[in-house]
């Protein structure tokens, strides 16, 4: 195994740690693994951030590009998932959005 491999493997440990910090997933409430491990970008004492989504919508009656973020937080002994407003930029010209 060269070293990338074993960062890898490294990095799977220590994810799954982190997963397993809720009683809910102990408990076999929830998945013994993150379904979303994939998309895993950061995680922190309470929280597991993925990767971004963006839409475009109607923001305060104008076009917007708006990019969400995936996060998972730690609540009462689970995972809850929800979707996290980034930011949020106005498009002038609908023509232009692809």
């Amino acid at each position: 195994m060269d070293a990338a491999g074993a960062e890898l493997i490294r990095q799977r440990i220590e994810q799954h740690e982190h997963w397993q910090l809720a009683d809910a997933v102990r408990s076999g409430e929830q998945s013994s693994t993150d379904p979303d491990r994939d998309l895993l970008e950061e995680m922190l004492a309470d929280r597991r951030l993925y990767g971004t989504q963006q839409r475009h919508e109607i923001v305060s009656g104008a076009h917007a590009l708006t990019t969400y973020r995936v996060q998972k937080r730690l609540v009462n002994g689970q995972w809850e998932r929800e979707l996290v407003v980034e930011n949020v930029e106005h498009v002038e010209d609908v023509q232009h959005v692809a």
